[in-house]
């Protein structure tokens, strides 16, 4: 596998990641109670790592 290819496969799963991600916390801002804050909770997290992993490269 080439460099490159290797790149736009992570990019590509970062970016799938990225919209579950969002799609959790709009799914669970819709939706009242225990399971939507969880949904929610999940979503952000998700984000965070994302962006802990994308810090990463740059300290």
């Amino acid at each position: 596998m080439s460099d490159l290819t290797k790149k736009i496969l992570i990019g590509l799963v970062v970016f799938v990641v990225f919209v579950v991600c969002v799609m959790l916390v709009i799914v669970g801002q819709r939706s009242i109670g225990p399971a939507g804050l969880g949904k929610q909770l999940l979503g952000v997290a998700g984000l965070i790592v994302l962006l802990w992993l994308y810090n990463r490269q740059y300290k």
